[in-house]
């Protein structure tokens, strides 16, 4: 996103398929957009909005740290564990302040999503449970 300054936002898409992320180009550096969109393509498949009608499930923290010196700056990583999900990221590809607003989001976004089984979005499937 270029321009005036906007903070990172998570914008549900409207088929209810999954969300989009928007980072400011103030907050990721040039080199961090493709590792950064292939690492939330890929964990995207692994989560789908709770059915609707359906309560929300627990709130699981999400943090983004940005770790100085990696073997390689340009892996971005991500442990999604039941308790949490930690991203980490070089400090190089991805603002502390965008880091900040991605964990924020992501943590209040967490009740209203659940985990799915691998191939669950090759199928249409939108009813499956975690």
């Amino acid at each position: 996103m270029r321009g005036d300054y906007v903070a990172p936002e998570i914008v549900d898409l409207e088929d209810g398929s999954g969300c989009l992320f928007r980072i400011h180009e103030d907050d990721i550096d040039e080199d961090g957009v493709k590792p950064l969109a292939d690492l939330l393509t890929e964990q995207a498949q692994r989560w789908a909005p709770r059915p609707a009608g359906s309560p929300p499930g627990p709130v699981i923290p999400v943090r983004w740290e940005r770790v100085p010196n990696p073997p390689d700056p340009l892996a971005i990583g991500v442990e999604d564990g039941p308790e949490c999900i930690t991203y980490t990221v070089d400090p190089s590809l991805l603002s502390q302040r965008a880091a900040d607003y991605l964990s924020r989001l992501d943590t209040e976004r967490s009740p209203y999503w659940q985990r799915v089984p691998k191939g669950y979005h090759d199928h249409g499937n939108m009813d499956a449970g975690e």
